[in-house]
């Protein structure tokens, strides 16, 4: 039985669009810990309340109560249904006349009115889908199996309506009249309100439209009068339209920007999902997504990258953009350009800035604001991106090196920067997607370290704030680099996992039962996972020995190696290395990458047991863009690491002052002090401690 409610008046506050045309709007993202945080400027306003968009086309459902919709792989659309039926309904959005596609059950929790709204996020094709007592599944959107479920936090209704937002990565939901507007992360944390209940009072969809800059919102009051309403980002109405023949809204969500899908939940007759569509304006140019900088970037140069889309009407020429990047409340770059076009109506055309700008140490973190300023723009919020990036200061390379630790690290789970120093950090983040949905650069960080006893690896996903069962990574190891598996031998895989507890796991191929793999914990190995740096991490220890448990390797090996990060039962990856292995190959060493456990160059020796100072070899030796240059300091001391060619010429100095005790990994990005390109030769890289120094050799090559 469908909810008929009580009539429902508002009065609407029309709030006009405020600020100077063709600037960046001066407030940034949203952090969802802070309740009075906003984003954007208001919204505009229908011209009046009969003027809504037009319908674009009418689905009408056989189904027996439809609750919530939502665009999938832009080609799709789910529609949720509840009462006897509790499944979810996959049409083709592009044809409403297709039949049906398919259908699969709601499982894992919904009852009753089953799942309600529903919103996808396209960069990791998932389907968040909200239903009773605060919770919500994430749903792969192509195997259709619930990955996740989470509860809100600070919230205490059905989660009902279900908006998404892109940009600030953050979710908003309600519940008619008994819970608040509330807005949470993506993992259902820092849930806190933003509209009172009685402000949100039969209100049943939540749809956010990042090119309008508003929510639209859907009623169920009573047939023929449940208004859509526009609200804008201070969570105030300013607009709404009842469509003619409209009965009772159901869920809703944003297609492309330009359309907005609604179920209609019929008093008298089938429901039906409408697809509005939105004018689209004369003259309007944006920047629709910042390239470069990414969310994480080593040190050296960046040449600043935006993508800028023509969203109106009308081809559109002479178009200026502009790249602001700033640490703090200091502006640190700054460089307009102008797009000479003509940009036709719909594309898309790649901006690069110059000259380019070079970022801090590793660590550092800086805001960028990219914005185009075309004159006659009528739609000037979504002229602006904002985005952040960090200097993970880690590398992708198609080598591994794996340096000797002065000092074994602490297996507790927590990364801490002293323990990790002499290690070079690999961002092994899967960006290829060769595990599922490709991943964002910086989302899977990889350290490495051995010494006579152990080979010590951890793992570091920033963008990882809880822990569940089966969270892990797995290191693959061929130690003769033979491309097949040794039988009755380590060669195989160790699995960092969590489950209820951590451990680690191998498996080795036995020689009584060739066909057979036996598993079980390695005995001496360590395994260890934690959130006390705000998202996880991994550590282990895998004792080197002959045993099947251990790891066969010596200084100067080179071993075949794979090693991926996954979360949950349903393996969702974000590491993926050698980024080049497929996942038909990721059982095949033969496909495996190089890892060499280097050497160093020794340095000089004093009375104490330990060297005063060491050179590790420069990974890798042989230099196309960038390489890293590792030292060990055994007290404090002057030191000064710097480059030279071949007529012994200085060329970049790396490191100079005084250093306090410990290992350290700097990169050379191929440059001179004068921000340069090195050209192809030979090179030497010198350490120099207290004026004794050890030196290396780099070959750089075209």
């Amino acid at each position: 039985m469908k909810l008929i409610a009580i009539p429902l008046c508002l009065m609407l506050g029309l709030v006009i669009a405020a600020g100077p045309a063709n600037t960046p709007t001066a407030a940034r993202v949203v952090n969802d810990a802070s309740p009075t945080a906003q984003t954007g400027t208001p919204c505009g306003r229908f011209g009046t309340t009969d003027d809504p968009p037009a319908k674009e086309w009418e689905r009408t459902l056989t189904t027996t109560y439809a609750v919530g919709v939502t665009p999938v792989q832009d080609t799709l659309m789910w529609v949720s249904c509840g009462e006897s039926e509790l499944r979810i309904y996959v049409f083709n959005i592009k044809d409403p006349a297709r039949p049906l596609i398919d259908s699969f059950p709601e499982t894992g929790g919904p009852t009753g009115w089953g799942i309600r709204d529903m919103a996808w996020k396209a960069s990791t094709n998932e389907v968040f889908a909200g239903f009773d007592n605060q919770r919500f599944h994430v749903y792969n959107a192509t195997t259709r199996v619930p990955n996740r479920t989470y509860t809100v936090s600070g919230y205490a209704g059905t989660v009902r309506g279900f908006g998404y937002d892109p940009v600030q990565d953050s979710c908003w939901t309600c519940d008619f009249d008994s819970s608040p507007m509330t807005k949470f992360s993506i993992a259902g944390a820092n849930g806190h309100e933003v509209k009172p209940a009685a402000g949100m009072r039969y209100s049943y969809g939540i749809a956010r439209s990042r090119l309008q800059n508003c929510f639209w919102v859907t009623q169920a009051g009573t047939a023929g009068s449940s208004p859509i309403y526009k609200m804008d980002t201070d969570y105030a109405w300013v607009d709404s339209f009842n469509p003619a023949d409209w009965d009772l809204g159901g869920g809703c969500e944003m297609w492309r920007d330009t359309f907005l899908l609604a179920v209609e939940q019929s008093a008298s007759g089938p429901d039906a999902v409408w697809c509005f569509k939105f004018g689209i304006a004369s003259h309007d140019v944006g920047v629709k997504a910042i390239v470069a900088p990414s969310s994480g970037i080593n040190p050296g140069p960046v040449s600043p990258e935006a993508l800028v889309k023509n969203f109106g009407a009308n081809a559109e020429s002479g178009i200026p953009v502009t790249c602001w990047i700033d640490s703090g409340a200091t502006r640190v770059y700054s460089a307009s350009t102008t797009l000479p076009g003509p940009l036709e109506a719909g594309d898309e055309a790649r901006v690069t800035f110059a000259p380019d700008w070079n970022p801090g140490p590793a660590g550092a973190r800086y805001d960028v604001t990219m914005f185009t300023a075309l004159g006659g723009d009528v739609e000037v919020h979504d002229d602006t991106a904002i985005g952040t990036t960090t200097v993970t200061g880690a590398v992708f390379a198609d080598t591994i090196h794996v340096h000797s630790a002065a000092s074994p690290p602490t297996i507790d789970g927590i990364i801490a920067p002293d323990e990790w120093l002499a290690s070079i950090m690999y961002d092994v983040s899967d960006l290829a997607g060769r595990g599922g949905t490709p991943q964002p650069a910086g989302s899977s960080i990889a350290y490495f370290l051995y010494d006579s006893a152990f080979v010590y690896l951890a793992m570091d996903c920033p963008n990882r704030t809880t822990r569940v069962d089966w969270d892990q990574f797995g290191p693959y190891m061929d130690e003769d680099r033979n491309g097949i598996w040794s039988i009755d031998s380590s060669e195989g895989n160790h699995w960092v996992e969590y489950v209820g507890g951590d451990s680690v796991i191998y498996c080795a191929l036995l020689s009584t039962l060739p066909d057979t793999w036996t598993m079980g914990v390695a005995p001496g190995a360590t395994g260890a996972s934690s959130l006390s740096s705000g998202h996880l991490q991994f550590e282990a220890s895998i004792p080197i020995g002959a045993a099947r448990w251990e790891y066969n390797i010596n200084p100067g090996d080179t071993v075949g190696y794979f090693q991926y990060t996954s979360f949950d039962t349903n393996s969702s990856y974000v590491g993926w290395w050698p980024q080049s292995l497929t996942t038909s190959q990721w059982s095949y060493p033969r496909y495996y990458g190089p890892m060499v456990f280097d050497t160093i160059i020794p340095g000089v020796e004093d009375r104490s047991p330990k060297p005063l100072f060491a050179l590790y070899k420069a990974s890798p030796s042989i230099v196309r863009d960038q390489a890293c240059i590792s030292y060990y300091v055994g007290r404090q001391a002057n030191v000064e690491l710097a480059v030279y060619d071949a007529t012994g010429s200085l060329v970049k100095t790396l490191v100079t002052g005084e250093a306090a005790p410990g290992e350290r990994t700097v990169i050379w990005n191929r440059t001179d002090n004068g921000g340069k390109r090195a050209a192809a030769g030979t090179y030497f890289y010198r350490l120099t401690v207290d004026d004794r120094s050890v030196s290396g050799k780099a070959i750089v090559l075209q």
